[in-house]
C-alpha cells in the first residue's frame, strides 16, 4: 500500500514517530510532502528518509497566500510541488491539515486531476467552531464533499466537524506517543529536602495559563521548569530574576531531548484557559480552545503525575489518571499541586495510572488503526461522500456509532 501523506505546521515533529511505525509494515510505502514545518521536523524526516527504503520525504517551498490570515490556514505548497510528485501513484492520500486550509484544497485538487479514484482521509483537530473569513468556509465545504473519511482526534473535534457541515464517514484517531522514547528514567530514592519541581511544556502564551502558573508556584515556594517560547517569555524571565534560581526556562528542544527534561519534573501542569480570542489580523479574531494535549500523554508515559485545567480536551487526555482543576482558578491549581507534593501515595498512584493510560495512546496502536482503515478503503473502493451519507461509519466500523466512547479512543484493543 502506497500512502501519500501531506502535512503543514510548525510543530509537526511528533508525526515522524507515526511514520516510523507505519513503515514497519512490509507492505506499506510512504511518500511525505511537508511545508512550513520546523527545522527539527525536517531533521527527523531527513534522518528517517535516509535510513528507510520505503519512505520518501519532500520538503516543498511554502508561502502564505496574499491577503490571508497569516496562519496555518494560509500556507500553500510552493513551486515545484507538482514535479516532486510527478512519479507518485498512491493508493491512499492522507492530509494532515484542517479542511479549510489552502494546502488541503491544493492536495484535493491534485487528487482530482491525477488520482481521481484514490481515497482521501483527513486529520481534524479543531474543537471549537471557527468561522474563517473570505473563501475559507467554501474551501471547507468542498473538502467535506471530497474526503472519503475524516479522522478527528477527539469526540469534541468530531462534534465540530458535524456542526460545520461534514456528513461523511469518520473515525476518532487520537494523537499518540512513542513509549520507547517517552518512559520513566532510572528510579532513585527521594532525597530528603529536595525541591519540588513543577513543569510546563508548551507555548508561553496567555491562553496556556502561564500567569496563573507563575502565581501558583510562588504560593507553593517550589521550583518551576518550563520548556517553550512565546510572547510571555519576558514575563517568565523577570519572574525568574525575582525568584533567583527557582525558575529554569528552556527553549524548544528536540523530540528526543524532551524526555530527559520531563523526568526531572515532579508534576507537569497545564493550566490552560477555556477559550481565548487570538487576533490573526486587525479585523479578524478566532477562538482558541486547548486541543488534544500531547504533552500530557508524553509526561504520563514518563511516569510524571499531571495536573490540568478543565479547558478543552485536557480532561479527555488525562482521563482518571491525573488531577483536574477549574480553568482560571489559581487557588484550585495551588491545591492540586500541593496534593501531589504532600501526598506521596497519591503521587505514586498517579504515576502508575498515567503510565497505564499512556500505553493506550502508543503510536503503534494509532498506526494499526490507520492501516486497518486505509486497507478497507482500498479493498472496497472509494465511498461516495455526500449529503446522503449523513453520519455513515467509516469502512470497517459498521455497527459502531460515529462518535465513540472517549475511553475507547477509536483504537483497536
Amino acid at each position: 500500500m502506497h500512502v501519500l501523506i501531506t502535512a503543514v505546521g510548525e510543530r509537526t515533529e511528533h508525526w515522524v514517530d507515526l511514520f516510523r511505525m507505519l513503515a514497519k509494515r512490509p507492505d506499506v510505502r510512504l511518500t511525505v510532502l511537508a511545508a512550513n514545518v520546523s527545522r527539527l521536523t525536517v531533521e527527523e524526516m531527513d534522518r528517517l528518509d535516509r535510513g528507510h527504503p520505503r519512505i520518501s520525504f519532500h520538503l516543498a517551498n511554502s508561502a502564505l497566500s496574499k491577503g490571508s490570515t497569516g496562519r496555518m490556514a494560509s500556507v500553500v505548497f510552493g513551486r515545484g510541488t507538482g514535479r516532486a510528485l510527478a512519479d507518485v501513484h498512491p493508493d491512499v492520500v492522507h492530509i494532515i491539515g484542517e479542511a479549510g486550509y489552502l494546502s488541503t484544497s491544493q492536495v484535493l485538487r491534485m487528487r482530482r486531476h491525477r488520482w481521481p479514484d484514490v481515497p482521501v482521509t483527513l486529520y481534524a483537530a479543531q474543537n471549537v467552531v471557527t468561522r474563517f473569513p473570505f473563501s475559507f468556509p467554501q474551501l471547507e465545504r468542498r473538502a467535506y464533499r471530497a474526503v472519503d473519511c475524516a479522522l478527528p482526534t477527539t469526540p469534541a473535534a468530531e462534534q465540530v466537524l458535524r456542526a460545520k457541515g461534514y456528513r461523511g464517514a469518520s473515525r476518532i484517531v487520537p494523537l499518540g506517543v512513542d513509549t520507547s522514547l517517552f518512559h520513566p528514567g532510572p528510579s532513585s530514592p527521594p532525597t530528603p529536602g529536595a525541591p519540588f519541581t513543577v513543569g510546563f511544556v508548551g507555548r508561553l502564551e496567555p491562553h496556556k495559563g502561564i500567569t496563573d502558573l507563575l502565581t501558583a508556584v510562588r504560593h507553593l515556594n517550589c521550583d518551576l521548569l518550563l520548556v517553550g517560547t512565546g510572547p510571555l517569555s519576558g514575563e517568565v524571565v523577570r519572574e525568574s530574576q525575582r525568584r533567583r534560581d527557582r525558575i529554569e526556562l528552556h527553549p524548544w528542544v528536540s523530540h528526543h531531548a524532551l524526555p530527559a527534561l520531563l523526568t526531572r519534573m515532579d508534576v507537569l501542569a497545564l493550566p490552560s484557559l477555556e477559550v481565548f480570542q487570538r487576533n490573526v489580523a486587525p479585523w479578524i479574531t478566532i477562538p482558541l480552545r486547548e486541543q488534544f494535549s500531547r504533552v500530557l500523554v508524553e509526561a504520563m508515559a514518563c511516569g510524571v503525575p499531571v495536573v490540568g485545567s478543565d479547558a478543552g480536551e485536557i480532561p479527555h487526555a488525562i482521563g482518571t489518571a491525573g488531577l483536574i482543576h477549574p480553568a482560571g482558578d489559581v487557588d484550585a491549581l495551588v491545591t492540586r499541586l500541593r496534593q501531589v507534593r504532600d501526598d506521596q501515595d497519591l503521587a505514586e498512584r498517579l504515576r502508575v495510572a498515567g503510565m497505564e493510560r499512556a500505553r493506550r495512546f502508543d503510536w503503534s496502536r494509532v498506526a494499526d488503526s490507520l492501516y486497518e482503515l486505509w486497507q478497507a478503503l482500498v479493498d472496497t473502493g472509494r465511498r461516495p461522500v455526500d449529503t446522503a451519507d449523513r453520519g455513515a461509519p467509516a469502512p470497517g466500523t459498521a455497527g459502531r456509532p460515529t462518535v465513540v466512547d472517549p475511553e475507547e479512543e477509536g483504537l483497536p484493543k
